[in-house]
């Protein structure tokens, strides 16, 4: 019995290791995404303008956002924490602890490919950072190692009032939204499009590949 279970223990940590290279790279993609959406002036998904807000306010230049977003990301950490701390595992600081350092990177790439600040080149850019940032959502969720910060907010929120999780997803997107706006984040035609395509694009991609490169490396959850 002893040795079915330390067997059986040797495998999750072998299977964690082989995800969590994986995804990092989902996190990066995040984090890239994110500066790309900045750095093309069109808006960014809710929680990104409340990123921006709260950089702003505290009157920090654009290449901070990667700064500001930690602390934020450390607020929403502590909030789960003390209100349910269930929703705290390893994918929760996978996530959370390098991606604000994976944003500045990003503003780094998007300077070094120098794209024209046109409309044009910020249509190119924003197109570029939604692209990075759900297939990068997308990769991490279908790690299934745990959920971000803003992930347990929502389900802390959906536990507080009852409700289905979407509602309470709505429910802090609009905060977040609002909060952010107010205090000088910027949205736009990106805020609206990913209000719109983010979860069903994000869904469909973490679908496909859980079926295709997750089923080949035996980590498709569809598997387990």
């Amino acid at each position: 019995m002893d040795n079915t279970i330390s067997k059986f223990k040797n495998k999750s940590y072998e299977t964690l290791l082989r995800k969590l290279p994986i995804a990092i790279v989902g996190v990066i993609l995040v984090g890239f995404g994110l500066a790309f959406n900045s750095a093309g002036r069109l808006g960014n998904d809710p929680v990104a303008v409340l990123y921006d807000g709260v950089r702003s306010i505290l009157g920090f230049p654009i290449e901070k956002l990667g700064f500001v977003t930690n602390m934020v990301n450390l607020f929403f950490l502590a909030s789960v924490f003390i209100f349910n701390r269930k929703y705290i595992n390893i994918g929760t600081f996978i996530y959370a602890l390098p991606l604000g350092s994976f944003i500045s990177l990003g503003f780094k790439l998007h300077d070094a490919l120098n794209i024209p600040g046109t409309m044009g080149g910020r249509v190119l850019t924003s197109f570029l950072g939604c692209t990075m940032l759900f297939l990068g959502i997308g990769i991490f969720i279908a790690m299934n190692i745990g959920m971000d910060p803003v992930t347990g907010v929502n389900m802390v929120v959906r536990d507080k009032i009852k409700r289905e999780y979407k509602t309470a997803k709505i429910m802090c997107d609009v905060i977040c939204l609002a909060v952010g706006f107010s205090f000088g984040g910027k949205a736009g035609v990106v805020t609206v499009i990913a209000a719109f395509t983010a979860g069903p694009i994000i869904q469909k991609i973490t679908e496909v590949f859980d079926k295709t490169v997750l089923k080949k490396m035996n980590l498709s959850k569809l598997a387990a």
